[in-house]
């Protein structure tokens, strides 16, 4: 075991953090989020935190621990938080997790072509399940009902087990498996990965903690954004197989009569707004978003559009996490819920459909919908005039990446 203490205090703070009691975190090992470089501790949760609270001017230090006692200590009350964790049921009765440091992929490896969680492979009694010890993936399992019945410290004895047939399969994070897998023989590889989910990767803080500091969680979570640009990418072939997801479900949308025609109406209605006016209206959106009156939302959510694409969103159970069809100058003409502005002219998800040269649908980058605590991509069709032939608007849909994947079934060899 080795321990880092840090502490971190922006110019001007020094006697706010000086009477501040360090932040005791919890960790263990798990690349690429907390590595171990040489006697530091690196990763790029790590990073994170840092940066967290810096921003936050407050003190804080971190222990290494086996993950099992990390947990315990938060329990017992002898540490303050413990990461990098997702939801699950056992620390839910103690802490509270924050917004996410990382994004995990999960996938099942094996070797064997069929996903492990096949309703007639789940039944059977001779399917072995393997996994690490007190792991994130073991804990979705249990909750599950999936029965795990090989547990070991690490990933390389996993893939061992699986190279021999003590086991049939596993669950583990894509870009951990990866990192393991680098200085491994070839033969350690598991021939098939089969797309279980996407899950948040955060820090559980005490509930102790918490009502001691009641403002700090939310503190901590707002400076997440600031200090996390990014926090993964869909690869090629992701991006393909939610752009063929969203052709079979959704490509008949922007031809809709109805969608064209209220298009066209607020066109001729917008025809004379210039830009300090879009501007204007788009400020009085966001006032409104935390106001009793909100005389522009209401006539939005109002239009028999929007009640049509809110219909729409509740019938796709969960995959479209929200609609909007703006206008030529990229504002709201219907959308399924209140959006958090009402000009989107000056976001991709308009100017890059807007403005193409084809009607190839546009995929904007992964984000986090702090309202879902989940991961969602918006694509952006053009909306078309049948008579003109011009481009009058833009159809915006954004889908739960989680279960598009999973609709799409993604699997593959490793």
């Amino acid at each position: 075991m080795f321990r880092l203490a840090s502490i971190l205090m922006l110019c001007g703070c020094a006697s706010l953090a000086a009477a501040s009691d360090p932040v005791r975190l919890n960790t263990d090992i798990f690349p690429p989020y907390q590595v171990k470089e040489g006697d530091q501790l690196g990763g790029s949760s790590v990073t994170a935190l840092s940066c967290i609270f810096k921003a936050l001017a407050q003190p804080y230090e971190i222990r290494v621990l086996p993950w099992e006692r990390a947990i315990h200590e938060v329990s017992q009350g002898r540490a303050d938080g413990f990461f990098s964790a997702t939801r699950t049921r056992r620390a839910n009765e103690f802490a509270q997790l924050s917004a996410p440091l990382a994004l995990e992929k999960w996938y099942w490896y094996s070797n064997n072509p069929e996903h492990p969680l096949e309703p007639r492979r789940t039944s059977d009694p001779q399917l072995k399940i393997g996994g690490i010890r007190g792991s994130n993936q073991v804990a979705w399992l249990e909750k599950q009902g999936v029965e795990v019945n090989t547990l070991v410290g690490n990933t390389r004895q996993l893939l061992q087990l699986l190279e021999r047939g003590r086991i049939d399969a596993f669950l583990a994070d894509q870009r951990t498996l990866r990192i393991e897998l680098t200085p491994l023989p070839l033969g350690l590889r598991p021939r098939h990965q089969h797309f279980q989910q996407y899950t948040n990767l955060g820090v559980y803080f005490a509930d102790d903690f918490l009502h001691r500091h009641p403002s700090f969680l939310s503190r901590f979570n707002d400076e997440v954004f600031h200090c996390i640009p990014e926090m993964a990418t869909l690869t090629a072939e992701e991006r393909e197989r939610i752009q063929v997801l969203h052709q079979q479900l959704f490509a008949d949308w922007p031809g809709k009569p109805e969608i064209i025609e209220a298009v066209l109406e607020q066109n001729r209605r917008h025809q004379q707004l210039d830009v300090t006016r879009i501007i204007q209206l788009d400020q009085q959106w966001i006032a409104e978003t935390s106001q009793h009156e909100r005389p522009l939302i209401n006539s939005v959510l109002a239009h028999p559009l929007s009640h049509w694409l809110t219909d729409q969103q509740i019938r796709h159970n969960g995959l479209i996490t929200e609609v909007m069809v703006t206008d030529y100058l990229g504002l709201n003409v219907a959308v399924s819920e209140i959006t958090t502005d009402y000009w989107q002219g000056d976001e991709a998800k308009f100017t890059e459909s807007f403005f193409a040269s084809n009607t190839t649908p546009f995929m904007g980058p992964l984000e986090y919908d702090q309202s879902t605590q989940g991961f969602q991509v918006h694509v952006s069709s053009q909306i078309i005039d049948p008579i003109s032939g011009k481009v009058v608007g833009v159809l915006v849909i954004g889908l739960d990446i989680e279960l598009a994947l999973r609709m799409n079934g993604i699997s593959g060899e490793l």
